[in-house]
């Protein structure tokens, strides 16, 4: 499996871009304005072709928390990593899970919010891209090859992309206070090991 990747030299240190496969949901409030997901997966080992060639990669635990401490709610949430456009939504929860980054973004009431939204709704858009710096990584050694272990990076941004390459990164359905889990409810909890009755409770 190949991640879709690209980067920006914006700044001068490349920005690089991962997209995964990402079960998108509305949490909390009742305007249900609140996506959430696992934003990039750990351990997954993927092949990846940008500018430093073809190679091996995996995120390892661990690799966003200096993100978490020192950013937080200062992560944007963008739709396919558009820069030139107004952010639309921003981190509310960013934490480390032993699977992955988990997110939870609040999409702004704006046209763009709610044209979001829907598509979110529509399962048009159902996954996750992260941008990053690399700051630490190491090699490791295996019988497919060399792969480069992300220890460290600096999470620039979020965005909600069509198209993912991990399966286990979905945007997680929407979720009400008066209606429960929306409509990708059970594959949410099916993708999580859970019941739908355990994930409102979440």
């Amino acid at each position: 499996m190949v991640t879709r990747s690209f980067e920006s030299r914006a700044g001068g240190e490349p920005i690089l871009y991962r997209s995964y496969g990402a079960l998108v949901s509305a949490d909390g409030a009742a305007d249900r304005r609140t996506i959430f997901g696992i934003v990039c997966p750990f351990n997954q080992v993927v092949e990846i072709r940008d500018s430093y060639g073809g190679y091996l990669e995996r995120f390892a635990a661990g690799a966003f928390r200096k993100t978490i401490n020192e950013a937080g709610a200062r992560v944007k949430l963008l739709r396919g990593h558009d820069a030139r456009s107004l952010p639309v939504g921003r981190a509310v929860e960013l934490r480390e899970q032993p699977n992955g980054l988990y997110g939870a973004f609040r999409v702004a009431e704006t046209a763009a919010g709610d044209e979001l939204l829907t598509l979110v709704r529509d399962g048009v858009a159902d996954a996750f891209s992260v941008g990053f710096r690399p700051i630490r990584e190491r090699e490791q050694r295996t019988d497919s090859g060399m792969i480069v272990v992300r220890t460290e990076v600096q999470l620039m941004e979020v965005s909600v992309v069509a198209l993912g390459a991990y399966p286990s990164a979905l945007i997680a359905g929407i979720r009400s206070a008066d209606s429960g889990l929306w409509t990708h409810g059970r594959r949410a909890a099916y993708l999580r090991g859970l019941e739908p009755e355990e994930l409102l409770a979440l």
